[in-house]
C-alpha cells in the first residue's frame, strides 16, 4: 500500500469513526431533523416512485449480484486477479454495516417521515437502529467501480468520460437524496454509507494499473 493510500484511508476512517461518535452521542439528531424536513417539504406521489427507483440500485439482490458479474468479468476479460479485491471488501465493509447497527445506538425516522411507495424486499434484515446506511454504501461502491474504470482506461480528456462520471456522481448523489426524500435515513446514515463505501473503494483500488489490456 502506498503512502498517498495509506493516508486516504487513514483520513477516511477517521472521519468515519468521528461520525459514528457525534452520532452515538445524538449530537447530529437536530441537523438530521432539519435536513429531513426541508427535503421532505417539497414531495409528490410520483416523485415518490422516482425516488424509490434510486433506491432499489442499493439493494441487497441488485448490488451483490452487479458487484459479484462486475468483478468477474474484470477477471475473465483482462486477467486481472485484482478485480475479485472488489467483491472481498464489498462483502467485508457489508459486514462493517451490519456490525455498526447493532452497535450503534442510532433509530432511524419514525413512521410519520416514511413515504416509501412500495414495502417489498426479496432479501431483507431486520435492525433497530440505522447508521450507517446500507443502501448508499451499497450503490456507492458499485458505482465507485465504474468510476475507478474510467480513471484507469484514459488519460486524455475525453466527453464522454466526462458525461459518465457525471451520470456516476447523479446516481450516488440520488441515492443518498432518496433515502432522505423517503424517510429511510437520516443524513447523518447516509454521509457514513459514502464514507464506508469510499474506504472500500480506496483499499481495493490498484494505482500501479493505470490501464488494463487484455492478455
Amino acid at each position: 500500500m502506498t503512502r498517498e493510500k495509506t493516508t486516504l484511508v487513514f483520513l477516511l476512517s477517521s472521519a468515519f469513526l468521528l461520525l459514528t461518535w457525534l452520532v452515538a452521542r445524538n449530537v447530529t439528531r437536530p441537523v438530521d431533523l432539519f435536513v429531513m424536513q426541508i427535503i421532505q417539504r417539497w414531495h409528490a406521489s410520483p416523485l415518490d416512485f422516482g425516488m424509490y427507483f434510486f433506491t432499489l440500485l442499493g439493494s441487497i439482490e441488485f448490488s451483490c449480484f452487479a458487484v459479484l458479474v462486475i468483478s468477474w468479468y474484470l477477471y475473465s476479460k483482462y486477467e486481472w486477479s485484482g478485480a475479485f479485491l472488489y467483491l472481498f471488501y464489498f462483502v467485508v465493509f457489508s459486514c462493517v454495516e451490519l456490525v455498526w447497527k447493532h452497535l450503534v445506538i442510532y433509530t432511524g425516522p419514525g413512521p410519520e417521515f416514511n413515504r416509501n411507495p412500495v414495502h417489498w424486499e426479496m432479501i431483507s434484515f431486520s435492525m433497530n437502529y440505522s447508521f450507517p446506511s446500507g443502501h448508499t454504501f451499497r450503490s456507492v461502491f458499485l458505482f465507485g467501480i465504474w468510476f475507478q474504470r474510467l480513471a484507469m482506461k484514459e488519460r486524455l480528456f475525453s466527453w464522454t468520460i466526462l458525461l459518465q462520471k457525471l451520470f456516476i456522481f447523479v446516481l450516488c448523489f440520488g441515492v443518498g437524496y432518496s433515502r432522505i426524500y423517503l424517510g429511510i435515513h437520516w443524513l447523518s446514515d447516509v454521509l457514513g454509507g459514502y464514507l464506508l463505501a469510499a474506504i472500500g473503494l480506496v483499499l481495493a483500488s490498484n494505482p500501479f494499473e493505470r490501464e488494463l489490456r487484455p492478455a
